[in-house]
C-alpha cells in the first residue's frame, strides 16, 4: 500500500542534549529543566512513591514482597531520587548488566550467574523483572499469530530459541537481535520467563504511509534567499528508485547528487516467507520515487514537482521485495506481494549505512499501526539519535486517523490515538498531514484514455482530476458528516482526515508538526507506467500504480498520506541545517534542527476536521502538533537560538534574553535522550 490510496526505551539517564529556540518579546530570564523522557512529561506521582510505568501497565514497587537473595535473573531496581549514569555504571560493579532506565526512577537489570546487584544509596527497591511486564497487550485471544521476541543487545539470540519452543513457540529464524516465531494460541508468561528476552510482541509489517506544496510549509521564500539545502545529504529509505542506476533514478534527481544507491535484501523465512528481490529499482507502488523527489527534485522547467530541498544530495536505501507466502505463514492470512520486508528488524542498522554515507537527515515514509504504542522500532530510533545526536529521523505519523468505523459512535471528527511507529519515538521530527491546494485544478494527462476503477479517464474528465470526498473514498472509516462530505484537498487550514492523531500511549504530545499529504505532484519511476506504452509488470502482472487520481504526464503524479508530508518536512530540516551551516558555520544538532521547525511552525484553524476554520484547539495539541511547517521563516534569522547545550539530572541552566515589549515570546526545548 503507498500512501494512502483511496477505494474507488533505550534513553541516557546522565543528561540530556537540548536546544533552546527564542522568539525574542521581553526581557526576562529562561530557566530550562529537562525531564527524563519525551515531549511531555507524565505527571508527578506527588502523592506516593515513584511507579513503574511500563507498557503493559503501571507498578507500585513498594506493594511487592522482598526478593531477597539475589539470584540469576532480570530485577527492576529502584531509586528514592533522580538516578544518573554513575548509578548506571555503579549497579554494574557486581557482574549485573544494565539494560536501560526505566520511568520512574528506575533500571533493568539482568544478572548472570555467580554476579549480584550492589546495595547503593539510595535504592528503594529491587524487584524480580516479572515476565507478565514483558508480553505485549496486544498478545490476547486465541488466534495464531507471528511474534518478535526481542533480545538484550550483547547476548546471542540464538541461546534463547531452546527456551522459545520450550515455551510451546514455532520458532522461525532469527533477526538481529530478534527471534521471530508463531504462537499458536494464547502466548503464556513462559515465552517471555527467559534473563535476556526483553520483549514479546507481535511481528508487525511495516508499510508505507509534494511544487504548490512548496508555497505552502515556506520552502519557496527560503530557496530564493540561498537556502537550497547544498550543504547536506539526506537519506531515503523506501521502496525504489526510478530504474535502480543514478542514471535512472528520474530526469529531474541528476546523478551528480546522488552519493549512493544501495539495496536491502531480504533473506526470507524458511516455510513461511520466499523473497523475490529485484534490486533498487521501483516497479510496483512508485512509492520511493515519489517521496525522494519530494525531498530533493530539481523539478521541471516549469517549477513543476520541485522539491523541498533541491541542492541536497541523497543517499537511497531500496527496502522493498517481492514475498511469496507459503505453508503456515499463508494461514495466518499473508498475501503474495511487494513489501518493505527488506527493511532490517534494527533499525540502527539501516541507519548506521546512511551515516557513514555522510548523511545526517533521514526520511522515513513507513512504519507499523501500533496505536501510539512505544515499541522496539521506536526505542531503535531513540537510541540512534542518542549515539549519534546530529542525525535526525523523519518519519510519517501514519495514516490512521479515522472517524470511529462503528456507525453508531461516529461524530464527524477525527478519533484520537492513532500514532504509528517509529513516529512514537521521542527524538523523532513525526509528520502528519494537512490538506493540500493548488492553483491549477489538479491538471491530469488529458492523453489518457483508459479507465479509471469507475470507467472514467482522464480524457473524459477534460484534463483534470477529481477530487474526492473522504467518505466517498473510505466510507467505512468516514461515514458521518463534516468529514464524510470534506474534500479531500482545498483548504490549507485543515488536517487531512487521514492522519495520525496522538497521544501516545505514555502521554506525549505527536505529530510534531504537519505539512500537506493529499493530491502532492511528485516524481514518477519510469517503470511498468500504464498509457504510456509500457508493458506490465511480470512479477505481478500489474502496471505500476497511478497514485491519485491521473498522473499530470509521464514524470509527475499525485500520491496522499503522511508519506508525502514527511519528505516535504524532511527537506525542509535540509534547508534548516543548510541555513546554520552558511549562516552560522555550525552543524546543527538534531535537537536544534527539530526546534527550529517547531518554533517557527504555524497554527492550523481546523485541525480537528470540524469542518469549521474556528480553531478549536490551538497549538500544541494531538492533531497537527506545533503546526504546519513554515520553513521560510525557520531561515529568516529572527530567532535565537542554543546548541549542544546538557543538563545532568535535577539541574538548571539560566539563559537572559532582551526582548521588544509587548511581543510574543515563544520558547521550544527539544532534547535528545
Amino acid at each position: 500500500m503507498s500512501g494512502r490510496q483511496p477505494a474507488v526505551s533505550k534513553p541516557g539517564v546522565n543528561r540530556s542534549r537540548g536546544s533552546i529556540w527564542l522568539v525574542l518579546a521581553m526581557l526576562g530570564t529562561i530557566v530550562g529543566v529537562a525531564p527524563s523522557a519525551g515531549t511531555e512529561a507524565l505527571p508527578p506521582d506527588d502523592d506516593g512513591p515513584p511507579r513503574l510505568r511500563l507498557a503493559t501497565g503501571n507498578v507500585d514497587l513498594a506493594t511487592m514482597g522482598e526478593v531477597g537473595t539475589i539470584s540469576s535473573g532480570r530485577y527492576v531496581v529502584q531509586f528514592d531520587r533522580l538516578v544518573t549514569r554513575q548509578d548506571a555504571t555503579a549497579l554494574e560493579s557486581e557482574g549485573a548488566k544494565v539494560i536501560g532506565y526505566l520511568p520512574d526512577d528506575s533500571f533493568a537489570v539482568r544478572v548472570p550467574a555467580g554476579a549480584s546487584i550492589p546495595d547503593l544509596d539510595g535504592i528503594a527497591k529491587i524487584a524480580r523483572f516479572e515476565p507478565a511486564w514483558r508480553i505485549s497487550p496486544d498478545l490476547t485471544g486465541e488466534d495464531s499469530r507471528m511474534l518478535r521476541i526481542a533480545v538484550d543487545d550483547g547476548v546471542d539470540p540464538n541461546t534463547v530459541v531452546e527456551h522459545l519452543a520450550g515455551a510451546g513457540l514455532q520458532v522461525l529464524g532469527v533477526r538481529g537481535q530478534s527471534v521471530l516465531a508463531i504462537a499458536s494460541g494464547p502466548v503464556s508468561d513462559n515465552v517471555a520467563d527467559h534473563p535476556a528476552i526483553s520483549w514479546v510482541g507481535p511481528l508487525r509489517k511495516r508499510v508505507t504511509h509534494n511544487e504548490a506544496a512548496g508555497a505552502i510549509i515556506g520552502t519557496t521564500a527560503a530557496i530564493d534567499v540561498g537556502y537550497d539545502g547544498s550543504t547536506q545529504i539526506v537519506a531515503v529509505a523506501d521502496t525504489g528508485l526510478g530504474d535502480g542506476t543514478a542514471a535512472g533514478a528520474h530526469p529531474d534527481i541528476p546523478a551528480s547528487r546522488i552519493v549512493a544507491i544501495r539495496d536491502w535484501d531480504d533473506p526470507g523465512l524458511l516455510g513461511c516467507r520466499t523473497s523475490i528481490d529485484d534490486g533498487p529499482q521501483d516497479v510496483d507502488s512508485g512509492h520511493g520515487t515519489h517521496t525522494t523527489g519530494s525531498v530533493l527534485s530539481d523539478g521541471a522547467a516549469d517549477g513543476t514537482g520541485r522539491g523541498s530541498a533541491p541542492g541536497a544530495s541523497l543517499v537511497f536505501q531500496a527496502v522493498e521485495d517481492y514475498s511469496d507466502y507459503t505453508l503456515a505463514c499463508e494461514l495466518l492470512g499473508n498475501v503474495d506481494g511487494y513489501e518493505l520486508r527488506a527493511l532490517p528488524l534494527d533499525l540502527n542498522v539501516l541507519f548506521q549505512q546512511a551515516y557513514d554515507l555522510g548523511a545526517r537527515i533521514h526520511s522515513d515514509s513507513w512504519g507499523a499501526d501500533v496505536f501510539g504504542e512505544y515499541d522496539s522500532s521506536s526505542a531503535d530510533a531513540d537510541e540512534f539519535t542518542w549515539n549519534n545526536p546530529d542525525f535526525l529521523i523523519v518519519t510519517s505519523a501514519g495514516n490512521s486517523g479515522i472517524d470511529d468505523d462503528d456507525d453508531d459512535d461516529a461524530d464527524g471528527v477525527i478519533d484520537d490515538d492513532s500514532i504509528g511507529s517509529p513516529a512514537t519515538a521521542k527524538n523523532v521530527l513525526t509528520v502528519g498531514a494537512s490538506e493540500n491546494v493548488r492553483g491549477d485544478n489538479f491538471p491530469c494527462d488529458g492523453s489518457l484514455t483508459y479507465p479509471n476503477d469507475v470507467g472514467v479517464s482522464c480524457a473524459d474528465q477534460a484534463g483534470e482530476n477529481l477530487l474526492f470526498e473522504y467518505g466517498d473514498a473510505w466510507p467505512a472509516d468516514y461515514s458521518t458528516p463534516p468529514i464524510a462530505t470534506d474534500s479531500s484537498a482545498g483548504n490549507q487550514e485543515q488536517m487531512a482526515a487521514f492522519s495520525s492523531r496522538g497521544p501516545t500511549d505514555d502521554g506525549r504530545i505527536k505529530p510534531d508538526v504537519v505539512a500537506p499529504g493529499t493530491w502532492v505532484l511528485s516524481t514518477y519511476s519510469s517503470l511498468y507506467q500504464e498509457g504510456y506504452g509500457d508493458p506490465v509488470n511480470p512479477q505481478n502482472g500489474l502496471f505500476q500504480s497511478d497514485g491519485w487520481g491521473f498522473p499530470a504526464n509521464d514524470e509527475y503524479k499525485y500520491f496522499g498520506g503522511t508519506s508525502m508530508s514527511a519528505p516535504l518536512v524532511a527537506g525542509g530540516a535540509a534547508l534548516v541545517r543548510d541555513y546554520y551551516n552558511k549562516e552560522h558555520g555550525i552543524e546543527a544538532s538534531a535537537a536544534l534542527t527539530k526546534a527550529t521547525l517547531i518554533n517557527s511552525a504555524v497554527d492550523l484553524l481546523d485541525e480537528n476536521n470540524d469542518g469549521l476554520d474556528d480553531n478549536d484547539f490551538p497549538i500544541p495539541n494531538v492533531h497537527e502538533g506545533w503546526g504546519r511547517v513554515d520553513v521560510g521563516a525557520a531561515v529568516d534569522g529572527s530567532r535565537a537560538f542554543v546548541d549542544d547545550a546538557s543538563l545532568n539530572p535535577g539541574a538548571t541552566d539560566e539563559y537572559d534574553v532582551d526582548v521588544t515589549e509587548g511581543q510574543p515570546l515563544k520558547i521550544t526545548l527539544v532534547w535528545s535522550d
